[in-house]
């Protein structure tokens, strides 16, 4: 007996304002370095907004049973909200006395008065409150993007997804015509790559996890196109293979685009994510004797094209245990530092945004140059947010942990995953690519990758409906 699923009754709020912000926002995000730079982050806060109000207006007039009972799960607006309710606890001036009991905010006093300038008589919890509030407003589109997944139905998930696919293949066209234009192409847009393609992010991790999270969308596409196409011809028809020739045809695109920016953080933390969503759309599909013998050749024959086309001894040089050695040891020393810093301003951060200005007096000699990032988003955040960064983490992660225990026994118990439950299933493998690759890089504070992570965690969370329907 094969389980089917109705469209969630909790979701599906999205108008037709709504969905053309969303659209706007994704198909704008990644388009300059990713959107971290002020000129792009303007014109994504103020969409973000839009679609913000637009839900809300919605939401007000028809006011769904469903919905009102999804929102109002306490950690769900507790995590919508963060950016307001950190802007409340980190921007709200305080009496200059209290402001300098807190720790790690001494040696600040110290300075003016050293300098001669004069104290005001508040000042607020961050120490550098300009940079929270651009921060905490780049939170916006990224808690808009988490309410598209959210509430979007299945039909306006798969048109979202479609423009982040179309973009995916963008990115990669533009990243071979930089390599083949050489390292001072002109299409590298004054980025110094020194080689790698970065497409139209300025670093090649952004740009491949960027890539790996569209990669893991995009086999959740194939899977809704097959479901749709069942009922209309065999599996042995010629039009059937000729369509699954196309799909792997694209995720070999998307492959080789990864494998190509030679980074090592999508490499090993987002192509073995990848796998498992492949393999979990071969089992659901062919079923559990059938699906390994699909999978693992469609992998196998995948990541060795793309392998043969990217240039096998550059992608293996860039994880041999020398590389991988050095670059660990920067990491590692920049991490430990890190954490000496937000041990010094716990239990209250420095202010969310604050790190290159909190971090140098904490930086070593043998980390040369200006450290703007820890390289390890959630040291960084630790940092910058302290007990409310570990508040809000645990929340999601109260969330998600329990999104994949029903998902898993959903599994166990029907042998199968119905329709919404393998959106919520695909979207949370490339939410994990995200959240294994920040482990070693700063990709949260990349407003499109961000903003992407997030819709995924929004059909990761969204609420799951519990009928019977032909998949």
């Amino acid at each position: 007996m094969t389980e089917r699923l109705h469209e969630s009754r909790t979701a599906g709020l999205l108008g037709p304002v709504a969905l053309s912000g969303g659209l706007l926002l994704l198909l704008l995000a990644p388009l300059m370095r990713g959107g971290n730079r002020h000129a792009a982050l303007i014109p994504l806060e103020l969409l973000g907004l839009l679609v913000v109000l637009a839900l809300w207006g919605r939401w007000t007039v028809q006011q769904p049973a469903g919905m009102r009972a999804a929102l109002a799960r306490p950690l769900l607006p507790l995590m919508v909200l963060s950016p307001l309710l950190l802007a409340l606890v980190q921007l709200v001036p305080l009496p200059t006395s209290w402001w300098a009991a807190t720790p790690g905010r001494a040696l600040y006093l110290d300075t003016l008065a050293a300098a001669g300038v004069p104290l005001a008589a508040s000042s607020a919890l961050s120490i550098a409150p300009d940079a929270t509030a651009a921060s905490l407003l780049a939170g916006v589109p990224v808690a808009a993007a988490f309410l598209l997944g959210y509430v979007a139905s299945i039909a306006q998930l798969q048109l979202l997804v479609r423009v982040v696919a179309a973009l995916a293949f963008g990115q990669v066209l533009l990243a071979l015509l930089q390599v083949a234009g050489g390292q001072h192409s002109p299409l590298f847009f004054g980025v110094m790559s020194y080689g790698p393609p970065v497409g139209s992010f300025a670093n090649r991790n952004h740009f491949a996890n960027y890539l790996v999270m569209a990669l893991c969308a995009y086999i959740w596409l194939a899977y809704e196109a097959h479901r749709a196409s069942r009922g209309r011809s065999p599996h042995v028809s010629f039009g059937y293979r000729h369509r699954m020739a196309l799909w792997a045809a694209g995720a070999f695109v998307l492959v080789l685009g990864i494998l190509i920016s030679r980074s090592r953080g999508a490499a090993l933390f987002g192509l073995p994510v990848a796998a498992i969503a492949l393999a979990v759309v071969s089992l659901r599909v062919r079923g559990w004797s059938k699906g390994w013998r699909f999978a693992l050749p469609m992998l196998v024959a995948v990541v060795l094209g793309a392998l043969a086309l990217a240039g096998f001894g550059s992608v293996i040089a860039r994880i041999s245990l020398e590389q991988l050695s050095a670059s660990a040891g920067f990491r590692s020393e920049l991490a430990r530092t890190s954490l000496d810093g937000a041990l010094a301003f716990w239990p209250w951060g420095a202010g969310w945004g604050t790190y290159d200005v909190a971090y140098p007096r904490f930086q070593p000699g043998s980390i040369a140059g200006f450290a703007n990032h820890a390289h390890m988003d959630y040291v960084e955040m630790l940092l910058e947010g302290g007990i409310f960064f570990v508040l809000l983490a645990a929340a999601f992660l109260w969330l998600a942990l329990g999104r994949a225990a029903t998902l898993v026994q959903a599994a166990r118990r029907g042998r199968t995953l119905g329709r919404e439950a393998m959106a919520a299933s695909l979207c949370g493998l490339g939410l994990l690519a995200l959240l294994l690759h920040s482990l070693v890089e700063f990709n949260l504070r990349i407003p499109a990758n961000a903003m992407l992570g997030a819709l995924l965690a929004g059909v990761f969370l969204r609420p799951l409906a519990a009928s019977r329907e032909a998949a």
